[in-house]
């Protein structure tokens, strides 16, 4: 299982949300650069990089952004999402070096669209997010809730060739509440492509849980930067980071 600490960007900063809701920030770098030199320092081997203001339709994170992905040096892998809402910008973020490009509102309203970029680029290069809440997929960073069933809809996925699907409940974001087990297990019996597990994560023992459920990562982020998990978790070889 790959254990996958998270870099949120808002406003040139590194911050974790509560519940997904804009206006919660917590601060923990002021530098995300800072955020990832600690991260290159720990020994990660991939990273989780994610633009909540391109989520929320600013683009006033790109530089810096583009800083953080070139300064990995093609020497640890990253995934990055937030505002991706054309292939072309895709097809940018791999091309500077990215490993895996997570879509979310653009593959949640053009779901054809993630077959496109999947024959473009390789399906292991596409992680569709599914942000959930009382049952139904949110888009455009959790601030619209739409009519879509998250295990319908990520069957749909599977089969437009996404290679990851990245499942987080909103309500369970940084809230320390423990992931959302039941549903995160439906998805893992639902759907043949590897799970990506977010939101919630409190402790070894959730990630244990998280490990004999089948998912194929977990992200973490507040847990990590408020010392719930030793970083050096990252580096056990019961979750040594699978090369996909």
């Amino acid at each position: 299982m790959e254990i996958i600490p998270a870099i949120d960007i808002s406003d040139g900063k590194c911050v974790r949300l509560f519940q997904g809701r804009k206006g919660t920030e917590t601060i923990y770098y002021e530098d995300p650069l800072d955020a990832l030199e600690y991260w290159k320092e720990i020994g990660a081997e991939r990273l989780h990089f994610i633009d909540l203001d391109g989520a929320w339709g600013s683009n006033k994170n790109k530089q810096i952004l583009r800083e953080m992905i070139q300064d990995t040096e093609r020497r640890m892998k990253v995934q990055v999402g937030g505002g991706i809402r054309t292939i072309e910008e895709a097809e940018e973020l791999v091309d500077l070096g990215v490993d895996r490009v997570i879509l979310g509102t653009m593959a949640i309203k053009t779901p054809e669209k993630i077959k496109i970029l999947s024959k473009k680029i390789g399906s292991e290069h596409v992680v569709v997010a599914l942000d959930y809440k009382n049952g139904r997929v949110a888009t455009h960073g959790w601030t619209k809730q739409t009519n879509k069933d998250p295990f319908s809809f990520g069957k749909k996925i599977g089969e437009y060739g996404a290679g990851f699907i990245l499942f987080s409940a909103i309500e369970s974001d940084g809230a320390f509440t423990g992931p959302d087990f039941i549903n995160i297990k439906k998805m893992v019996n639902s759907i043949d492509i590897p799970i990506l597990a977010a939101g919630g994560i409190r402790n070894e023992e959730d990630l244990e849980k998280l490990h004999q459920i089948g998912v194929h990562g977990a992200v973490i982020g507040k847990a990590f930067y408020e010392k719930k998990i030793d970083p050096l978790i990252v580096k056990k070889s019961k979750y040594k980071n699978k090369r996909i």
